[in-house]
């Protein structure tokens, strides 16, 4: 009996030698198959080896079959390496992504900002930079970074996605690309970003308070806890400020930690300064041009997104006009006079009102000569008013004696938009002579002064200062700190 087994195990093993075409589970292989396999409940098993067990063979045949069992994956032999069943060459580029969330949210009041990481390992091909990207279009108003982009892995790059108060609230799909030659994984990142309250200015108004505008809008907003608030400026809207001494836009109130933005389409504008007036110790006038008003004040850090104006008040010009005493020798006059000119005031104010207020003389010792400055004017085209000038002859009679006055005054000019006002200059010549009768000789004309200048009693009032475009005050703004003369920003960013 075993005999006719062993008999018939060889016959079979020659059959299989020799024949051309072989099949199993088949009794019509496929006639381009040395080998067809067929059923319809059992599979192929490939020889099942570790990595470290597949690296051991020695001088593999060309096309040589095996199943990775520790990166469980079905590789063959190319001739130059083990190649991956879904690979192109040996070179391909294969990774793993490990991300450490794939949903956040930011709330723009703890955070404006979220944080993942991802975690990268090639796991095949020779090494290569992986890249990254965003294929998704962010929402306005958000943006993301890379730590580290490219990297070599093994490695990881932390991703940050930014809101700022202007986003749009929602939940978004967003696809997250990387890429190592030409082989790339997509990840879809959900990011949801909370709601801030939104404050609508659509008509023009002075000294506007954010925080007012916020509690008389939305009676029922917390008070003591942080909130993100933006106002949005409409387009044509105008802000602006009665005094100096208050900003056209303040954030006001806001509790403390409260995330705010500041969105302007129109035009938020300081006031003018007022144009300096006589110097006179009498009044407490010192003839100083005053400094503009501020155009933004912030009391908090605030993000600012500014597509028309936000102007500083320009700063009055200096006045230019003294009380002078001359004493005329000879005849033993003390002459007084006022003479001189006003400074210009600074451009910005209420709108279809004027900026800052030119000089006017006030109390004159004797005999007053004076021009007032003009005002600045307001709105999106304001500028600064001129000072007042003063510069013809002025022939004046005291009894025998003719005083001859030659000024050449000018009051500085008030700034533009954000700008100081200017100096003023001031030049002034006496001359005077008598008519004085000598018995048997008559009259004769004798010259007691003779164009002398007469210099000011103090030294030369200073110009206003230009108002701050926005004022920080220590708080963080993402305008940079600079003094601005572009068409949209004007004067100073800072403290």
């Amino acid at each position: 009996m075993k005999k006719i087994v062993l008999t018939l195990l060889t016959g079979l093993f020659l059959v299989t030698l020799h024949a051309q075409n072989v099949g199993i589970g088949t009794n019509t292989p496929d006639n381009t198959a040395i080998l067809d396999l067929y059923s319809d409940s059992t599979g192929f098993l490939a020889p099942r080896l570790t990595k470290i067990q597949r690296d051991g063979i020695t001088a593999p045949a060309h096309g040589l079959i095996i199943f990775n069992v520790t990166d469980s994956t079905l590789e063959y032999w190319n001739g130059q390496c083990w190649l991956r069943s879904y690979q192109e060459d040996c070179n391909a580029c294969y990774f793993d992504v490990n991300m450490s969330a794939l949903a956040d949210t930011i709330d723009r009041v703890i955070s404006d900002s979220v944080l993942i990481t991802a975690n990268i390992v090639q796991t095949s091909g020779t090494p290569t930079s992986v890249g990254f990207g965003v294929l998704t279009p962010l929402p306005p108003g958000v943006t993301v970074s890379f730590s580290n982009n490219p990297i070599t892995p093994p490695g990881s790059t932390d991703i940050v996605f930014h809101a700022t108060p202007f986003a749009p609230a929602g939940t978004y799909n967003i696809i997250i690309q990387f890429f190592c030659g030409s082989s790339f994984q997509n990840i879809v990142f959900n990011l949801t970003i909370e709601p801030c309250y939104i404050l609508n200015v659509i008509n023009s108004t002075l000294n506007y308070n954010m925080s007012t505008d916020l509690y008389n809008t939305y009676p029922n907003a917390p008070t003591n806890q942080p909130i993100c608030v933006v106002a949005i400026v409409g387009t044509g809207v105008e802000i602006s400020s009665t005094s100096t001494a208050q900003p056209a836009f303040t954030t006001g109130n806001l509790p403390a930690g409260s995330l705010v933005g500041i969105l302007n389409n129109g035009n938020i504008l300081g006031k003018g300064g007022n144009g300096g007036t006589a110097f006179n110790p009498a009044t407490g006038s010192t003839g100083a041009g005053f400094n503009g008003g501020n155009a933004i004040n912030l009391t908090l850090p605030a993000t600012i997104d500014n597509n028309f104006n936000i102007y500083g008040g320009g700063g009055g010009g200096n006045a230019m006009a003294f009380a002078l005493t001359q004493q005329i020798p000879v005849v033993n006059i003390n002459f007084g006079i006022f003479v001189g000119s006003g400074g210009g005031g600074g451009a910005g104010g209420p709108f279809g009102g004027p900026g800052g207020l030119g000089g006017t003389s006030g109390p004159v010792v004797g005999i007053s000569y004076y021009t007032p400055g003009q005002n600045g004017t307001a709105g999106q085209f304001g500028v600064g008013g001129l000072g007042g000038i003063l510069n013809f002859p002025i022939p004046i009679q005291l009894g025998p004696v003719t005083i001859g006055l030659n000024p050449n005054t000018a009051g500085g000019n008030g700034g533009a938009y954000g700008f100081p006002g200017t100096q003023g200059v001031f030049q002034l010549t006496l001359s005077a002579s008598a008519n004085i009768n000598i018995p048997f000789i008559g009259t004769i004309t004798v010259t007691l002064l003779n164009g002398i200048n007469i210099p000011i009693p103090v030294p030369p009032p200073a110009a206003g200062l230009g108002g701050f475009a926005i004022k920080r005050n220590g708080n963080n703004c993402n305008i940079p700190d600079n003094n601005y003369t572009t068409s949209n920003l004007k004067g100073q960013v800072g403290n």
